[in-house]
């Protein structure tokens, strides 16, 4: 059983590279998908506005502002599962559509498929149902974030363009030290301090968000999601989930069904104050469950997702862990 659970990935080994088989479809981060699906929609017509979910973080946000789009945010909300308060009547030149956590959760097709009759672009994030069974096969563009469910240095995949001239980005050496330096921590090495590589961590975090655009996922990250047993790593993920849901009395966002494969296991708790101190008991047991998502710029406070966001916890299932890890979140919470 680890000491710790959670956060970053850490380097599991360097396999041989695949270089020769990487393709433009691959590339930095989510962030540089967007941005690139949003430069391509721009050439090929005369887009101003994007209707996207409230429950987001400023990052999805960012290269729809960075290129000139007015964003409206449609609101969301638990009732009990998750809701979509969408204006149907609302003309918007794009239509962002996301699912949840891998959980069967997305807007109805018949809304999606609405839009797109009205000539309305369809972006497709399905960064969280990367691993589900099902999706949006109506959409225009879609893309991942693959560096969310497994230990690669960066990458995402993206479909509906093909970038051209990529480049490499310069600071992956700084991810790659601090992914390797975890791993020897973990093992053991007292030489190594935590907040060593915690800082290499924050300061690729730093640049990631604001030089994003234009850059390739690398030649080993690409060859680590290759060489990843897929099937493996969903079965874990299930099988963590499964455990959590059978002993959480929490509510929870949505059943667990078979099409699912969870990147969490959200939680949501009666207020802040309850999720806060339960999230630092977590902490003090040194186990790291992240909030969905520091509120976005353009929520505003009459917003219901405001609910979502002040008592939601994300309850780590990945594949780094088993039962007993699950046992121990389950005795802490």
């Amino acid at each position: 059983m680890y000491s710790e659970i959670g956060s970053e990935f850490w380097l599991e080994n360097e396999p041989l590279l695949l270089s020769s088989e990487r393709s433009n479809h691959y590339v930095l981060s989510g962030r540089t998908a967007i941005d690139l699906i949003v430069r391509d929609i721009l050439q090929k017509k005369d887009a101003k506005t994007v209707y996207m979910p409230a429950w987001c973080c400023d990052s999805m946000l960012a290269p729809f502002l960075a290129n000139g789009f007015h964003v409206d945010l449609y609101d969301m909300s638990l009732e009990p599962q998750l809701t979509y308060h969408i204006d149907l009547n609302k003309k918007v030149d794009v239509f962002y559509v996301c699912n949840y956590f891998g959980y069967d959760d997305i807007i109805d097709n018949q809304i999606i498929v609405n839009y797109k009759s009205q000539g309305t672009t369809i972006i497709y994030d399905r960064t969280h149902s990367f691993f589900n069974n099902k999706g949006v096969a109506s959409a225009d563009y879609s893309f991942a974030s693959i560096r969310k469910w497994m230990g690669v240095v960066c990458g995402a995949e993206m479909n509906g363009v093909e970038a051209k001239a990529l480049k490499s980005y310069p600071f992956l050496d700084g991810k790659l030290r601090a992914m390797q330096l975890k791993k020897d921590y973990l093992a053991g090495n007292q030489e190594i301090e935590k907040q060593t590589f915690l800082n290499l961590f924050a300061n690729f975090g730093h640049h990631l968000e604001y030089d994003y655009q234009d850059y390739a996922m690398d030649e080993l990250s690409y060859t680590i999601y290759k060489k990843t047993n897929k099937d493996e790593l969903k079965q874990k993920r299930r099988e963590n989930a499964n455990y959590l849901h059978e002993h959480i009395t929490l509510h929870t966002l949505a059943p667990l069904t078979d099409d699912c494969c969870p990147l969490f296991v959200p939680v949501f708790f009666e207020s802040k104050e309850k999720r806060s101190a339960a999230r630092q008991k977590l902490i003090e047991n040194q186990i790291y469950c992240p909030v969905h998502w520091p509120k976005n710029q353009l929520v505003t406070t009459e917003m219901k997702v405001n609910e979502i966001y002040d008592t939601e916890l994300s309850l780590i299932c990945d594949q780094r862990y088993g039962i007993e890890e699950m046992k121990k979140i389950i005795e802490i919470l």
